[in-house]
């Protein structure tokens, strides 16, 4: 694996670099915006402008890697976004932190997608597995350690966006430097929700509710966290918790899941979310909550909201031919970004009528419903494969873009049949043999 990951390491280490500057913004900010004096509506609302920025980049960055390529394209988003975290520290109004951060989300995807097709073009059939889970570990892992860079400086102090913009700035020399050629332009997303719904009811089903829970959390969690009494030292801790949760729990659950009917993985992993929401929200009225028990809460709310995504992904793939792979993802992609952009709002109002913690009453609800669907869908549908006709699951870094389904090893193996049956043709022809030609 290492052999394959040596010439990526410049890509990587930009990667890394992103990650620290990004992963620290992703709490900063909402607390930020919580000092600064907006209501959590409104906060809500700068989260959902970063959601809908992010599906957007996905769609335009294809339009400007095109004309100038990845290197460059790469370069400007980068430096863009140095100059959008600038912003951040200087402005103090509501209209300008909601373009602010729809642009951030438009520069990260497009980031994020650079990234992730120059991994695809490098990577081979032989690698794409490892090269895959590596980008997803190291992602999960650089978002952790970002949530430790709050204990730099208080969370007042504009130093902590003095330090992000210093990542995101530093990201840029290293592929700048790379002697690797870059990629091909990457091919614009085409998504066919209409034929992804007809294959997977619960793959489109659980973008919705994975956005929801996880978009109500990135966007209102710090601030949760800031009520509830939490120092910044423990909202680091408890901010890290929860990626933490997300990547130790992700490849035992998963491989869990390819051994049973998925649709009852998600069922227990729903039922075990809505309890450890209502254990946080009770606990959080609690003098000793604020510590221990708030990082090991949030440690398991994570392994558990963090993951139920990448399963329903699994899912939604079962049964699937390997060439429409990408069609899935990148559907079920901008049906959890959109949900993610509505489940901000949508939480926000629980905590104006029920307080700072009904943030997690929201998402207990969102849990249960979830769960009730698939109970429903499950009781009206039999899947008609047994578990061992499963695709192998596959690690999923958090919200990527549609180029990271590409890198998935599974879309392969279509081509590696088309391949096969075009070679037995051809040798037909050349041994004289008949050929028998089929229709598609």
């Amino acid at each position: 694996m290492v052999a394959h990951l040596i010439p990526l390491a410049a890509l990587l280490i930009s990667d890394a670099l992103v990650l620290l500057g990004h992963g620290l913004l992703l709490t900063l900010l909402p607390v930020s915006a919580s000092l600064l004096g907006f209501s959590d509506f409104q906060i809500g609302l700068t989260g959902s402008s970063y959601f809908v920025g992010f599906v957007a980049g996905c769609f335009a960055t294809p339009i400007i890697l095109k004309r100038v390529g990845h290197i460059r394209t790469f370069a400007v988003l980068s430096a863009l976004y140095v100059v959008l975290i600038l912003f951040f520290a200087w402005s103090q109004s509501f209209v300008g932190w909601m373009l602010l951060r729809f642009l951030i989300g438009s520069a990260i995807s497009g980031i994020y997608m650079i990234i992730e097709s120059w991994l695809n073009e490098r990577a081979d059939a032989n690698s794409r597995g490892s090269i895959l889970s590596f980008y997803a570990m190291m992602n999960l892992a650089m978002i952790t350690l970002a949530q430790q860079l709050l204990n730099i400086s208080g969370t007042t102090s504009t130093m902590l966006f003095s330090i992000a913009a210093i990542f995101l700035a530093l990201s840029i020399i290293p592929v700048s430097l790379t002697l690797t050629l870059a990629p091909a332009p990457v091919h614009k997303i085409h998504v066919d929700f209409p034929k992804v719904w007809r294959h997977s009811h619960i793959g489109i089903l659980g973008s919705v509710f994975t956005g929801l829970i996880t978009g109500s959390f990135w966007s209102l969690a710090p601030i949760y966290a800031k009520d509830s009494g939490l120092s910044t030292f423990q909202i680091a801790n408890f901010m890290s918790a929860v990626v933490l949760g997300g990547a130790v729990f992700q490849i035992p659950l998963g491989r869990f899941s390819d051994k049973f009917d998925r649709r009852i993985i998600l069922t227990f992993i729903a039922l075990a979310g809505a309890v450890v929401s209502v254990l946080t929200f009770v606990f959080s009225f609690q003098s000793y909550y604020a510590g221990i028990t708030s990082t090991l809460l949030a440690f398991f709310w994570g392994g558990v909201g963090m993951t139920m995504y990448a399963i329903c992904l699994a899912h939604a793939n079962d049964n699937a031919d390997s060439a429409d792979f990408v069609d899935i993802g990148s559907a079920m992609l901008i049906t959890y970004g959109v949900s993610s952009a509505i489940g901000g709002p949508l939480a926000s109002g629980f905590m104006s009528l029920f307080g700072h913690a009904s943030l997690y009453l929201f998402m207990a609800v969102s849990f249960i419903a979830f769960c009730g669907v698939l109970i429903l869908r499950r009781k009206s549908h039999v899947l008609p494969v047994t578990t061992e006709d499963n695709e192998d699951f596959q690690v999923v870094a958090g919200m990527t873009t549609p180029e990271a389904f590409n890198l998935d090893p599974r879309s392969e193996e279509q081509d590696d049949v088309v391949m096969d049956e075009f070679e037995a043709a051809e040798q037909e022809v050349m041994n004289g043999g008949p050929v028998d030609l089929k229709e598609d």
